[in-house]
């Protein structure tokens, strides 16, 4: 299952996509799923229609000193400013999960102390410099003995939905799925090349 981990509508400041556009283009590129990631805000789940053959789910960039992280859960009624270190007790604490999002960008990095306490770091950004990425996949080399990785494309356009994915081995219907999938399952992060996903292939059940 394909799913596009990491957008921005125009409810961020920085994003032009809107949602109908969203959900078009994501059925163009052949994504199983998004996750709507807005600035510190929630508000696209108000405005969201149901009826979609996607599989639609709606978490926040959330804004740290030490860095920006996706978080997924009940983001309803998450508090405001708190560090990154008491985000993710908190989020731990209520059942959800916090991915430390494009943790090696020369901009909005995230503290690499923190990267083992998050679990989880988007590994493959899609507006990342290349090179930003493979600083992080060179950290978890090094030091991230049970980290997992996904993807996502960061999309702030319509044409950079999709360029960027995490294949998730299971199904996904609802963010308690995909918590659970980001907990226990198996995935990884790709990215498209052309028409195709590099990397593409069976995830292997190593519980």
């Amino acid at each position: 299952m394909l799913i596009d981990m990491h957008i921005h509508t125009s409810y961020s400041p920085c994003s032009v996509i809107d949602l109908p556009e969203l959900l078009r283009r994501s059925r163009e590129v052949g994504l199983d799923g998004i996750c709507i990631t807005d600035h510190d805000t929630m508000a696209s789940k108000s405005a969201f229609m149901d009826g979609s053959e996607l599989c639609v789910i709606v978490g926040i960039e959330y804004t740290t000193s030490e860095g920006d992280f996706l978080v997924f859960g009940p983001v309803d009624y998450i508090p405001e400013q708190m560090d990154a270190k008491y985000l993710l007790k908190w989020i731990k604490k209520e059942g959800g999960v916090a991915i430390a999002a494009h943790p090696f960008r020369k901009y909005r990095s995230v503290d690499p102390h923190l990267l083992q306490l998050a679990a989880i770091v988007e590994s493959v950004n899609g507006r990342n410099l290349p090179h930003e990425n493979e600083l992080c996949k060179n950290w978890i080399r090094q030091f991230g003995c049970g980290v997992k990785e996904i993807g996502g494309s960061d999309a702030h356009t319509v044409g950079e939905i999709g360029q960027v994915v995490t294949s998730f081995r299971n199904n996904i219907y609802d963010v308690d799925d995909l918590i659970h999938e980001l907990k226990y399952g198996n995935y990884l992060p790709l990215k498209r090349i052309g028409r195709e996903f590099i990397n593409r292939q069976l995830i292997q059940d190593d519980r």
